[in-house]
C-alpha cells in the first residue's frame, strides 16, 4: 500500500492536521520537528498551503487557513447528524430562548457543527467550525466524561489544560471527579469556564450502538442561565439530545 502514497503529499496532509490541532498557531521549527520533516520540506508546503489559502502566516507564526475550515465545513454539511439536527436546534432555541449548537469530538477538542441563533441581540455562542476546549466547555466535557474517562491522564499530559478565567476546572482530580459526575445526571455545565459572565448546558447525543457521537447544547448570559434554572433547562436539552439520538436510529 505504501509504494502508491506520495510521500510530500502526506507529509502536506499531517502539517494541516497538526494546524488545524493547535489554534494558538505553530513556528516553522515546531512543524519540523512534530512531524520529522527537513526545513526546506516545511518551507515548500507552507507556502504551497498559504498560497491555497488552506494556511495562513500571522507574525512568525503559522495556522489553519480559511480555505481549510470552507473545505472542512462543505464536507460536514452533508451529514446526516447535521441535516437532522438542525430542526431539533431549532425547536431547542424556540423552548428555552437561548442560542443552540450541535457538536461533535475532534481529538482533543469540540468542534462546534450547527448553531442555531436566538432572537437576542447579543450572541454570545461560539460559531460552526469553532474548536473548543473539553476541560472547560459544556461538549467538551460530554466527550470527556463519556468517550475518554479512561484516558484522562493521557489528555491531561498532551493538552496540559490551562484556565480561561477564574472557574475553569484544571486540577486533575477535579477534572476525574466532574467525568464521574457527568454521566449520572446526564448533562453538563459549562459554568463561565471559556467566557466570563456565559453559562452552558450540554447533553450526549448517542447512535444505535449507545455510543456518544456527538452533544448538543444551549448558550447564554450566566444571569440568564442561572444555577436555579439550570434543573429545568437541563431537561429540555436531555429531551432534545434523546429527540435527536432517537431520529439518529431511524436511519
Amino acid at each position: 500500500m505504501e509504494q502508491y502514497l506520495t510521500p510530500n503529499l502526506v507529509k502536506a496532509l499531517d502539517v494541516l492536521k497538526l494546524l488545524a490541532e493547535n489554534e494558538q498557531g505553530l513556528s516553522s521549527s515546531d512543524i519540523e520537528k512534530r512531524i520529522s520533516i527537513a526545513r526546506t520540506t516545511a518551507f515548500r508546503i507552507l507556502k504551497s498551503l498559504c498560497h491555497k489559502e488552506m494556511a495562513q502566516k500571522r507574525g512568525g507564526l503559522y495556522f489553519a487557513g480559511p480555505m481549510l475550515y470552507e473545505v472542512g465545513l462543505q464536507a460536514l454539511s452533508r451529514l446526516p447528524l447535521r441535516q437532522r439536527a438542525v430542526p431539533v436546534l431549532q425547536e431547542l432555541t424556540r423552548r428555552t430562548g437561548h442560542t443552540s449548537h450541535l457538536a461533535v469530538p475532534s481529538g482533543w477538542h469540540s468542534l462546534i457543527l450547527e448553531v442555531c441563533d436566538s432572537s437576542a441581540p447579543i450572541r454570545v455562542a461560539s460559531r460552526s467550525g469553532t474548536l473548543a476546549d473539553l476541560h472547560r466547555s459544556a461538549t467538551g466535557k460530554i466527550f470527556l466524561s463519556y468517550l475518554y474517562r479512561d484516558r484522562l491522564d493521557e489528555f491531561y499530559a498532551e493538552v496540559k489544560p490551562q484556565a480561561r478565567t477564574g472557574k475553569t476546572i484544571i486540577n486533575i482530580a477535579s477534572l476525574r471527579k466532574m467525568t464521574g459526575e457527568v454521566p449520572e445526571q446526564g448533562f453538563a455545565i459549562d459554568n463561565e469556564e471559556y467566557h466570563a459572565g456565559v453559562r452552558c448546558v450540554a447533553a450526549p447525543v448517542f447512535d444505535m450502538q449507545k455510543q456518544v457521537i456527538a452533544a448538543i447544547g444551549i448558550t447564554g448570559p450566566a444571569i440568564e442561565i442561572s444555577f436555579e434554572m439550570i434543573p429545568s433547562l437541563s431537561k429540555i436539552v436531555i429531551a432534545s439530545a434523546t429527540d435527536l439520538s432517537r431520529s439518529l436510529g431511524k436511519e
